[in-house]
């Protein structure tokens, strides 16, 4: 508690983003925006400044950074969206980027777009399944996402009634 504390004291007086290398394993605290390492530009090694995440680079940059849970992309930032531990994981051909999340105590668990999680049908409207992850709100799942149905082979999905 105290270490969430003196975090939120820093964070505040310091106004400013921090650098993700420099926090990981420490407490972020939500609307904390972070810096990630600065690429390799094609003219030679750019290396030790810091800047925020460049979604718009285009082709010129070719490190990936997947936000996992706890972190969101919102324009060109990287914000931080729950409270708790940074980690990181690099990916598995080197180079740099990787997975960046926020490691958090929860009593329940809260989807992600992108996840995958088993679910309930719980009702069929038109060509959309509202399946039950959860979540406070039911998923919509296309008749499409099912393993081997087309437009001329619909799945044969039975919604379960919510009344037990």
């Amino acid at each position: 508690m105290a270490e969430a504390a003196s975090v939120a004291a820093e964070s505040l007086a310091g106004g400013g983003a921090r650098a993700a290398r420099a926090v990981l394993g420490q407490v972020v605290l939500p609307g904390e925006e972070l810096l990630l390492p600065e690429q390799e530009d094609a003219e030679g090694p750019g290396g030790a400044g810091e800047r925020p995440l460049s979604l718009n680079a285009g082709a010129r940059s070719r490190v990936r950074v997947i936000c996992g849970p706890g972190l969101r992309r919102c324009g060109d930032r990287l914000l931080v969206t729950k409270c708790g531990r940074l980690r990181h994981k690099e990916p598995g051909g080197g180079g740099g980027g990787g997975v960046y999340w926020v490691d958090s105590q929860q009593k329940r668990y809260v989807p992600v777009k992108g996840d995958h999680v088993i679910g309930i049908v719980t009702a069929k409207s038109g060509d959309i399944f509202k399946v039950d992850v959860g979540g406070s709100e039911p998923a919509s799942l296309s008749y499409l996402s099912f393993e081997g149905a087309t437009k001329r082979n619909r799945p044969n999905v039975q919604a379960i009634s919510s009344r037990l």
